[in-house]
């Protein structure tokens, strides 16, 4: 009996405190549930919910498909996005306003060429789209690919990633509408993976990074990031109700598998190498946009994806969804590595395939001239590879993207400005437009047909300055098209920096450093520097008034402060500080002291010069 009794007081102790374990754990459960729903900032880290599920199903049933799996982890995901935005009911697509006849012919296939606008460096006001689209639709645009970045007005739980001078969604809705006015259709760009500085900069966001160091590529391994982008795609969505194409970025994804999160992200899902991570999470991405409009065309660089394997694509359908663009910006595509091997095969086994050649923006990031024959090289390389390509692996191929790059990322410096690289532009579509690109290929400065077409276009009183050397070799030609202001600050900005250096060369001798260290001056040799100085001050001050003038004619006004305060203001303020310190000094200098100048035996390594 007694060890009866024992047996049944100890039963009795396990079921209580099973019950008081249960009460604890639907407390606990009841209390986060309210959390979450109540702050929309709280991350949450895998093994709260984004497995979970997962987790308990395995344990029951080891053999169920990855693919079962996948679904299950993006049904997961998407609870929360009720949360975080609501999705405007969603309007009838349109048809391409291009019709087939009007697209080029490259190998006998309609091609579509869509322009690039990079707008996060130097994003135009829309009155400078007001002038602009109807050029490109004249010029054979079919389309343009908009990649707003922080310039998009971006609300809700975004809301602080917007730019000070971001976009409204009234400017969203006229450029919707200029495109539609010119034939233009609009394929807007979202970074989804990689390239996302303007998010992950922000503190609120900070636990989201891969790596926690460098705010470039968001993780996959936290339930949030899911909730954040969906956000940002819903937005997009809800401001281009007639979409038919979407590029979802997906390029120079540097990390994988290094948040903390991911450690239990891996153990859970089986996830071990940064191919089958990246697979995963642009499939739960696409999955997502397909499920609010499956007539969405959805695009993604080549870079990174080019490393997946054809199995690792089967395994999350990524074949049958999205369209890779293989981008190139060099004189000679052929080089590539997507043009050669196993790798072209596999692009032209996907339904939709697209490249991205460039006008400007892509030779170096601090270029603030654009080498227009390097980028109409790149457009006639990309056209010979396709001659050929078209008519045997790449039968799929559909359009090219002309890219525009403004920045190299978020952090970096502005790169070529957009209405000084018009003229590229105007060479970079004539290149894909009849009867250019049937003639026999002519070197850019021999072709006289061509560049006689583009200074028509352009209203050009005179040649084209064709590559850099010709900013200082060639009168500058007066063009009408927009911003040819700038483009003209552009140009003479070299010859200037030349007068520049050749007063500099006589200044120097006789006022250097240790002169102005110590105010000890020649008067007379002081005042003929102020002669050739005075001039000089008088064209670089003239300078900056008339660019901020032209560039304040297409952009806001930081935009001209900080190509300048980049490029300009520190050379500016060298010439002005030594032309400063001559004019004092020949005014106000009558009596020196004796040498040694300096009165020291030591060199003055640390402190700063005195200016």
């Amino acid at each position: 009996m007694f060890p009866i009794r024992r047996c049944n007081t100890l039963l009795s102790r396990i079921f209580l405190v099973v019950i008081l374990f249960s009460i604890s754990i639907f407390v606990i459960n009841g209390f986060t549930k309210y959390f979450y729903k109540t702050d929309n900032h709280q991350y949450v880290l895998a093994r709260n919910k984004l497995l979970e599920d997962h987790q308990t199903e395995h344990e029951h049933n080891h053999k169920k498909s990855p693919s079962f799996i996948h679904r299950e982890l993006f049904n997961v995901n998407t609870e929360s996005i009720v949360h975080t935005s609501a999705i405007e009911s969603r309007h009838v697509l349109q048809e391409n306003n291009s019709s087939t006849s009007e697209l080029t012919k490259i190998a006998n296939r309609p091609v579509s060429v869509y322009v690039h606008f990079d707008l996060k460096g130097a994003a135009p006001k829309i009155s400078y789209f007001e002038q602009l689209f109807p050029l490109l639709h004249k010029w054979g645009a079919n389309g343009i690919c908009m990649e707003y970045e922080d310039m998009f007005p971006f609300d809700g739980i975004v809301s602080n990633i917007r730019h000070k001078q971001a976009y409204t969604k009234d400017d969203i809705e006229k450029i919707n509408k200029l495109a539609k006015d010119n034939q233009l259709d609009i394929m807007p760009l979202l970074q989804t993976y990689g390239h996302l500085e303007f998010l992950l900069k922000l503190k609120e966001f900070s636990d989201l990074r891969e790596n926690p160091k460098y705010p470039q590529v968001i993780t996959p391994c936290i339930n949030k990031t899911y909730s954040i982008l969906f956000a940002m795609i819903d937005q997009y969505l809800n401001l281009h109700p007639n979409l038919r194409l979407f590029h979802i970025g997906h390029d120079e994804v540097y990390y994988f598998l290094t948040n903390p999160a991911c450690q239990e992200f891996q153990q859970l899902t089986g996830i071990r190498t940064q191919h089958d991570l990246f697979a995963y999470h642009l499939g739960i991405i696409t999955n997502y946009i397909r499920e609010k409009n499956p007539n969405i065309s959805l695009f993604v660089w080549h870079d990174v994806l080019q490393n997946l394997n054809s199995p690792m694509l089967q395994k999350y359908k990524l074949m049958d969804i999205i369209n890779p663009v293989l981008w190139s910006y060099r004189e000679d595509v052929h080089i590539e590595g997507f043009v050669v091997g196993p790798q072209s095969i596999l692009f032209g086994q996907f339904k939709s395939l697209w490249g991205a050649s460039a006008f400007k923006g892509a030779t170096d990031e601090v270029a603030i001239v654009s080498d227009v024959k390097h980028y109409y090289e790149n457009q006639v390389s990309w056209i010979e590879q396709l001659n050929s390509y078209i008519l045997t692996k790449w039968k799929n191929f559909d359009g090219i993207i002309l890219t525009g790059w403004s920045r190299y990322d978020h952090f970096l410096s502005l790169c070529e400005l957009l209405p000084y690289s018009i003229p590229s532009m105007a060479f970079s579509l004539a290149a894909w437009k009849e009867p250019f690109k049937s003639l026999p290929k002519l070197d850019i400065f021999s072709n006289k047909q061509l560049q006689e077409y583009v200074e028509k276009e352009l209203q050009c009183s005179s040649h084209i300055h064709l590559s850099i050397h010709e900013h200082l070799t060639k009168p500058m030609p007066k063009c009408k098209f927009p911003g040819a202001g700038v483009y003209e600050s552009m140009i003479s900005l070299h010859s200037l920096w030349s007068q520049v250096e050749q007063v500099e060369l006589f200044v120097n001798k006789y006022v250097t450093d240790l002169h102005v260290k110590y105010s000890y001056i020649h008067v007379k040799r002081g005042e003929e520097c102020l002669e050739k100085l005075t001039p000089i001050m008088n064209l670089l001050n003239n300078f900056i008034e008339s660019f901020k003038r032209s560039m304040n004619e297409v952009f806001p006004e930081q935009v001209a402060i900080e190509w300048l305060e980049t490029y300009f203001m520190k050379r500016y303020r060298l010439v002005n500080e030594r032309y400063e310190f001559i004019r004092r000094a020949v005014q106000e200098q009558r009596s020196w002291l004796p040498r040694p100048i300096p009165d020291t035996d030591k060199l003055d390594i640390d402190q700063k010069n005195k200016r």
